[in-house]
Order: C-alpha cells, then sequence, then structure tokens
C-alpha cells in the first residue's frame, strides 16, 4: 500500500466554512474526525440553517452571510461550500480578506473564472486551491508509485466513466443553468480529473453533450495520450 501521510499530522489550520449545506456538512465531519484543525466559524444565509449546521458540528462562532466569515480574525482557511455559480463572487470575497482558500469541486464553471481567482491570489500572497479530494485517496497514490516504478509501462490512453442518475429537477442545483448545473461541472469533473492527473495537461480539449433522459444521466471522460475528449449529458 502507498504510503499517505496521516492528516492528523500536518500543522493546524483555523477553518471558516462558507456555505451550511451537505458537502459542508461532509467537510466538517472530516476535519474534526481526522485532523487536528478546528473549525471556529460557519456563515450562511439562513440563520436558522447556520445555527443548526455549528450545532451539530460543534462549531463556536456563527455569522449571517459571507462577508462577517471571511473577515472573523479568527479564521486562516475558508472552505467555500456554495453552488458552482457562486465560487468565483465566494472565493474573490475570502481572498480579498486575506483568507487561504479551498474552493469544493468544481472549482469554477470556466477558465475565464479560475485565472481570475488565481491572479488574485498571487496578488494577496495567499493560496487556494480545488477541493479535489480523490487525488489523495490511498488507492490513488498507490496507483502513481506503480506507474512511476514503470511496473506496467508508459501510460498512454486513459477511459473513464462516471454515470450517475438523479431524479430531474429543473430548478435544482444539480439541472438549473443559473446555478452552474449540469453534468460536467457536477460529477463529470470527476474522470476528467482522473485523466488529467495521470496524463497532464491536455493539449486540446473537445466537449459533445446530450440532454439527460429519466433513466439515466452519464458522465464520460476519455482521454488519449495527451490529447483529451469529454462527453457528458446535462
Amino acid at each position: 500500500m502507498a504510503h499517505v501521510d496521516d492528516p492528523r499530522t500536518a500543522p493546524s489550520l483555523r477553518w471558516g466554512i462558507l456555505g451550511a449545506g451537505f458537502i459542508a456538512g461532509a467537510f466538517a465531519d472530516a476535519v474534526n474526525s481526522h485532523t487536528r484543525s478546528p473549525i471556529l466559524a460557519v456563515g450562511s444565509r439562513n440563520r436558522d440553517r447556520v445555527e443548526r449546521f455549528a450545532t451539530a458540528h460543534g462549531i463556536p462562532s456563527t455569522h449571517l452571510g459571507y462577508r462577517g466569515l471571511v473577515e472573523d480574525p479568527q479564521v486562516d482557511a475558508v472552505y467555500i461550500a456554495t453552488p458552482h455559480s457562486e465560487h468565483r463572487a465566494h472565493a474573490l470575497l475570502a481572498i480579498a480578506a486575506g483568507k487561504h482558500v479551498l474552493v469544493e469541486k468544481a472549482f469554477m464553471r470556466n477558465t475565464g473564472e479560475a485565472e481570475e481567482v488565481f491572479a488574485a491570489a498571487r496578488a494577496a500572497g495567499v493560496f487556494v486551491m480545488e477541493a479535489m479530494w480523490t487525488r489523495f485517496l490511498p488507492h490513488v497514490a498507490a496507483l502513481h508509485q506503480v506507474i512511476a516504478a514503470g511496473e506496467i509501462g508508459e501510460i498512454v490512453n486513459i477511459t473513464a466513466d462516471h454515470g450517475q442518475w438523479f431524479e430531474p429537477n429543473p430548478t435544482g442545483r444539480l439541472f438549473d443553468p443559473k446555478l452552474a448545473g449540469g453534468a460536467l461541472l457536477d460529477l463529470g469533473v470527476y474522470p476528467v480529473s482522473f485523466a488529467h492527473d495521470f496524463l497532464g495537461v491536455p493539449d486540446a480539449v473537445t466537449a459533445v453533450s446530450r440532454s439527460a433522459s429519466r433513466r439515466s444521466c452519464w458522465r464520460t471522460a476519455r482521454a488519449s495520450c495527451r490529447v483529451a475528449t469529454f462527453s457528458t449529458c446535462s
């Protein structure tokens, strides 16, 4: 088994969580269970939700809205767990407050937003990163070691598929274009990231899409050599 550093050996960070939904709860559980880092504050636009979230995860400070959270002097780093459509604005808000930022995947809606956020982070001297947790799983680390050792030869092609079905909901986060909904940004990023991780930055990208049926909604990614082709449905 590949060696993966125990997260409890990492230096402590004082976390603030921006957003109080389901994925934010999963992050809070992981931080509380597997690190030495405290979560000191959480912010949400809904007072009842943020109070319930703080109670459930043992968080001492709450903020109604997001500016108070990012400007909280207790907080070193902010985890952004809002819908994809809000990632850019919330990342820039935290960066402007001098906070390090971890943004839930998908990082941004497009290249332009990503470049803007990275430029702002460089100018502010803070760290920003996408929360692509699958890159840190033990079996992924083991696969990197196997490939680096030449045990299976040179990797020239990766085919990765992720299929998952959701009940259609035109106004829900997963489907509404106004919330950056769609298969690729929500779950298609997993096989895309997997191909990128092992083959590097693609020389070219081609994307095709089709509407999801009520029975299935497939997210697929195919990477060949250093040319990646992604297909998805939404």
